[in-house]
């Protein structure tokens, strides 16, 4: 039943993503399936809670095949294009690239290590067995999501996070599974994918597969690949969340608005702070149509992105009614010795320093130092090139980058340490390290395809051509 439940999930994911267009790259097509699928099966959990039906897998085998089918009434025109794109991938697997073979290789080496790791080790986290696995458990059983444990205050501290990640442990639980961790496995390969296919959008394979490689031996971002936490999942969807909504801004292709939204979407219907990349990429949105006046794509962007965000809002104070202390603390004005802690945090993340028990290289390895010494690099060879042929769109990104930090750094500065019962030395050290994922996708992709990148790799691909 397990292999049923994963397999119908890529085919009702697969089906709103051809449904959105069926020019998707195959690595697209497969990376935005789980993502997709797996939203929208929690969106039928949630819905079945508002009308009093209980989950059972026959149930959701019957809402699967419902959507399937009634999203591929042109199955013939889908069959074609994945025709076309099996013959562009034999066509490129006869071109041998030796060099990204490589690369490869230990990416899939490194895959099956992690992949082996979650198939035998279950959760072992705290906030998992406190939490999100416990939540997931209760609710395959119950068949609900306002389950029995809100009753007697034994929720944990994910008890009103939004559904998707513990609603996915719940999925793979309704079909058999004995531990939910093979879904960690699909959102590591999913994020893996929309990375290496946007990259490769905008620059060559063997740049796109480094960095997809830099990306996921990401020492912390590695860790977390085999552990049940939602962290890693959520950076999955701000990747494919921002990294379209770039590429529609940048190359005005239509599927990619569309995508954007969706994923845009459900990165809060898993956290409910990824509302910070909701404001940033609308800004990032607010600069295109400053100039072009197409108002009407912001609004449908916006109603489509914050639609979860309210609706879970709602659904927590109408349905779950907890009662809640307020988790900001907004007359907390300036507190140096709070910043000042806050700030030498971010120092060791940013450039590989130390500060307390926090060591930034072991964690985020030369991410974020390569992404600075580009961004110096692309700011001298601006002087001498003009500032729009070396930055052009990508100074958008920069913007999102700026805005998305600077909303996600005040969260954790208004945060009431008693209500959260931790201090914010503790939260900078634990929640904001693991916050930090959301923008390693980001960070990497403005390195690899930024104006000195691809002239660097332009060079090493005639080189080995020798042309």
């Amino acid at each position: 039943m397990l292999i049923i439940g994963i397999l119908l999930c890529y085919l009702t994911g697969c089906s709103v993503v051809m449904a959105v267009s069926r020019r998707f790259s195959l690595a697209e097509i497969i990376g935005y399936s789980f993502l997709v699928g797996m939203g929208v099966e929690t969106i039928f959990l949630f819905l079945l809670d508002i009308v009093q039906l209980h989950y059972t897998s026959f149930l959701l085998i019957a809402l699967n095949l419902f959507v399937i089918i009634a999203l591929n009434r042109k199955f013939p025109e889908t069959i074609t294009a994945f025709k076309e794109k099996y013959t562009e991938l034999r066509a490129g697997a006869l071109s041998i690239n030796y060099v990204a073979l490589f690369l490869f290789s230990i990416i899939a080496y490194l895959f099956y290590t992690i992949t082996i790791k979650n198939l035998f080790w279950p959760p072992a986290e705290g906030d998992s067995i406190t939490s999100f696995d416990k939540l997931a458990r209760v609710i395959a059983m119950e068949g609900k999501l306002k389950i029995s444990l809100f009753q007697y205050n034994l929720q944990g501290a994910a008890g009103v996070y939004p559904p998707l990640f513990h609603g996915s442990f719940a999925y793979v639980y309704i079909f058999g599974a004995e531990t939910p961790k093979i879904v960690i496995t699909f959102f590591f390969l999913s994020l893996l994918l929309i990375f290496y296919s946007f990259v490769k959008s905008y620059t060559n394979a063997i740049a796109a597969m480094l960095f997809t490689l830099i990306l996921m031996a990401t020492p912390e971002l590695y860790a977390h690949a085999a552990l049940a936490l939602g962290n890693m999942p959520t950076a999955a969807y701000i990747c494919g969340a921002v990294l379209s909504t770039y590429m529609w801004l940048d190359r005005d292709d239509e599927k990619y608005f569309w995508m954007g939204a969706i994923m845009m979407g459900f990165s809060v219907w898993i956290r409910s702070d990824a509302i910070a990349f909701v404001i940033a990429v609308l800004c990032m949105i607010a600069i295109k149509v400053w100039q072009n006046k197409d108002y009407k794509r912001l609004l449908i962007f916006a109603v489509i992105a914050l639609v979860p965000f309210v609706s879970w809002l709602l659904y927590v104070k109408l349905k779950i009614e907890l009662p809640q202390a307020s988790r900001f603390d907004t007359g907390i004005g300036y507190n140096a010795d709070r910043l000042n802690t806050m700030i030498n945090y971010v120092r060791a993340y940013l450039f590989a320093s130390s500060y307390r028990q926090v060591q930034g290289g072991q964690l985020y390895g030369i991410v974020f130092i390569s992404f600075f010494v580009a961004l110096a690099i692309n700011t001298t060879l601006a002087f001498k090139k003009g500032v729009k042929t070396v930055f052009g769109n990508q100074g958008m990104l920069l913007v999102f980058l700026l805005i998305a930090f600077s909303i996600y750094f005040t969260e954790f500065y208004l945060i009431n340490e008693a209500v959260q019962a931790s201090t914010i030395a503790s939260l900078m050290a634990s929640s904001f390290k693991r916050g930090m994922f959301y923008f390693l996708p980001v960070v990497l992709f403005y390195t690899a395809t930024c104006y000195s990148s691809k002239l660097l790799f332009d060079k090493l691909e005639k080189f080995r051509t020798g042309q």
